[in-house]
Formats: C-alpha cells, structure tokens, sequence
C-alpha cells in the first residue's frame, strides 16, 4: 500500500542536494516544494525513512516526518503541477523544485 508523507529535513554540513535526492529516489514518487521540504509517495513507513534520513540529518540537522491523509478535507495556495501531482497515481518526474 502506498502511503503520503510530508518530510522536512535540514541536512548537517557537508550534505549534498544530490545525496538526498538518493534517498528520496527510493519512494514510488516525491515532490520538492522548497528547500527543505518533500512530499513522498512511498512504501515503506516512518520508521523506514527515518532510518534512510537520518544519517544525513545528525548531529546537527533537523528531520520531520508526518503522514498525509489524502481523504482528509485540504486547502491550500499550491502551483498546479503540484495538485496534479498529487492526484495522481503515477509517478510524475520527479525533478522538481
């Protein structure tokens, strides 16, 4: 079953932009809405991501890792491709920025 998380992560020193596309490569699907934030369509849970990030993210860094609701009523002032995205049951490119 796939599951949609949102994922905050402010890397440590020395982390590159490359490495955290890396990891989130191994979700079905992701989107990047700002620097420090992500939406994940994934198969793995919580505890599974948090395995993957934090190495990234300690000592000094941050990592935060919340479920979606997708039936849930939600509002919001999102770009297009980003509602689309989330519609959708497919992978979308997931170069984004």
């Amino acid at each position: 079953m796939t599951s949609i998380f949102h994922i905050y992560i402010k890397h440590k020193a020395g982390v590159t932009e490359e490495q955290i596309k890396a990891k989130m490569n191994l979700a079905v699907d992701w989107y990047k809405y700002s620097d420090t934030n992500w939406i994940v369509k994934t198969t793995s849970d919580t505890a599974k991501w948090q395995t993957r990030l934090k190495p990234l993210v300690e000592p000094s860094g941050a990592l935060l890792i919340l479920p979606i609701d997708t039936a849930a009523k939600r509002q919001g002032w999102m770009v297009k491709s980003f509602w689309e995205w989330m519609r959708s049951d497919v992978p979308i490119n997931k170069n984004k920025s």
